[in-house]
């Protein structure tokens, strides 16, 4: 794991940490991870594909191991790309990248 990027709105004094690498919160919890976020619209896509495997799951046994395949996958993907999902969703918001070392919190790449 790298270290974290930092985010700040324009309108508010605190920078908002993100993690960078892979997310245990987003493959292990899904869309709670998400909904902790406040990631709405991700929350409801990670939640709907999950209830889509579930069914997948119902159909028999050869489908319940492709659904639990599936959903496991989709985990894992989640893990690998979930950080990501959290910075663009602030950076939707108005959020720009700081670098909290520099004084008065100058956006990162001006010198």
């Amino acid at each position: 794991m790298g270290a974290p990027i930092y985010l700040q709105h324009p309108h508010r004094q605190q920078a908002v940490a993100v993690a960078t690498g892979f997310s245990w919160g987003a493959c292990l919890l899904g869309f709670i991870w998400a909904l902790s976020k406040r990631m709405w619209f991700a929350a409801f896509v990670m939640l709907g594909i999950n209830v889509i495997f579930l069914g997948i799951g119902l159909w028999g046994e050869a489908a319940d191991l492709i659904g639990f395949l599936l959903s496991v996958l989709f985990a894992v993907g989640c893990g690998v790309y979930g950080n990501r999902w959290h910075r663009w969703t602030l950076e939707q918001q108005g959020y720009r990248v700081v670098d909290e070392n520099l004084p008065g919190r100058r956006e990162a790449g001006h010198s």
